[in-house]
């Protein structure tokens, strides 16, 4: 199966995908120039298009853009998903990797900070990347958030991280997510949806 990467910005973005020919717009550049050259490349459009690699075409694109590397979890219990509430939009916890810090960990880490949880947590595996471009202090940057499948037991008490800008956390029966779907940023409406879409094959 081939590869595939999507790059948003808050609400649009573009999917990059293998195939055995190249297949683009015409009009794609050869790499973008920074976050205003994407943002407005892309305007309020999700764009598709093939490559022969899609990881070689993604690193060359966006090779003006800084890396920030991120971790986060969709934790599961008793088909409930840990929702936060962040600055008026509905998200997953995640955050920034600190130096040398294992990708896993830090998903571990951000989930307990932000959510509060204390009992144990199960890791399953990394679910998949997102990628995400915005721009601070002038810099164009490019996200990588890994997101790794969790659960627990016990469905806690939930305490939110209010110095984060999270008022609210929730568990989300699974059945539900879809309508907390248009109050969520593109690339965490996307990531639930591919797992909606796993949790429903494995019924």
């Amino acid at each position: 199966m081939g590869q595939k990467y999507k790059v948003f910005t808050e609400q649009s973005g573009i999917l990059i995908e293998d195939s055995p020919k190249d297949h683009e717009s015409l009009d794609l550049p050869l790499v973008f120039k920074d976050f205003k050259h994407f943002n407005s490349f892309v305007g309020s459009h999700f764009i598709k298009f093939c490559a022969t690699d899609a990881k070689k075409k993604l690193d060359s694109l966006f090779l003006n853009f800084e890396r920030v590397a991120a971790a986060g979890g969709i934790v599961t219990c008793n088909h409930h998903v840990l929702l936060i509430f962040r600055n008026g939009i509905w998200d997953l916890p995640k955050g920034h990797v600190e130096l040398n810090e294992p990708l896993d960990l830090a998903a571990l880490r951000e989930v307990r900070e932000e959510c509060g949880l204390v009992h144990k947590i199960d890791f399953n595996r990394l679910f998949q990347n997102t990628y995400h471009t915005y721009e601070y202090n002038q810099r164009s940057m490019l996200k990588v958030t890994s997101w790794f499948l969790m659960h627990t037991e016990v469905i806690e008490e939930l305490t939110p991280q209010l110095e984060e800008g999270i008022t609210a956390c929730k568990w989300v029966h699974i059945d539900m997510l879809q309508s907390y779907l248009p109050e969520m940023f593109l690339s965490i409406r996307e990531l639930l949806i591919d797992f909606i879409d796993v949790q429903a094959l494995n019924k």
